[in-house]
């Protein structure tokens, strides 16, 4: 474990690196639970999953710190729908996304990420 590391239950998180509670970003009838950290490299991608009509639930996964690499977003289909694993800059998460359309659901998503 990093120096300076808390556990949130579902990974280890570094205090002050690569996380984010954006205002209002979690909140809605998409998401539940009470993790509500999400890495700033995944916010675009958490957005757009969450303005998308295709997805009906948003679950956030475990956080991975890394060593720094280029951020990266990647999509897996599982039942029910989608696995989305967004790599930033200093740390890997998963978000499970729930939908019967995953083809127009990752076509919405990857547009939104190219753009930024």
């Amino acid at each position: 474990m990093w120096a300076g590391a808390r556990t949130n239950g579902t990974g280890t998180v570094p205090l002050g690196m690569g996380v984010s509670h954006a205002k209002g970003l979690l909140k809605g009838s998409k998401f539940n639970g009470r993790h509500s950290t999400v890495i700033p490299s995944a916010i675009p991608a958490v957005e757009a999953a969450r303005e998308c009509q295709h997805v009906t639930k948003i679950a956030l996964g475990v956080i991975t710190p890394i060593r720094a690499a280029q951020e990266h977003l990647k999509f897996t289909p599982v039942s029910g729908g989608l696995r989305m694993q967004v790599r930033g800059t200093h740390a890997v998460q998963v978000f499970w996304l729930y939908t019967t359309r995953p083809e127009d659901v990752i076509q919405e998503i990857t547009k939104k990420w190219d753009e930024q």
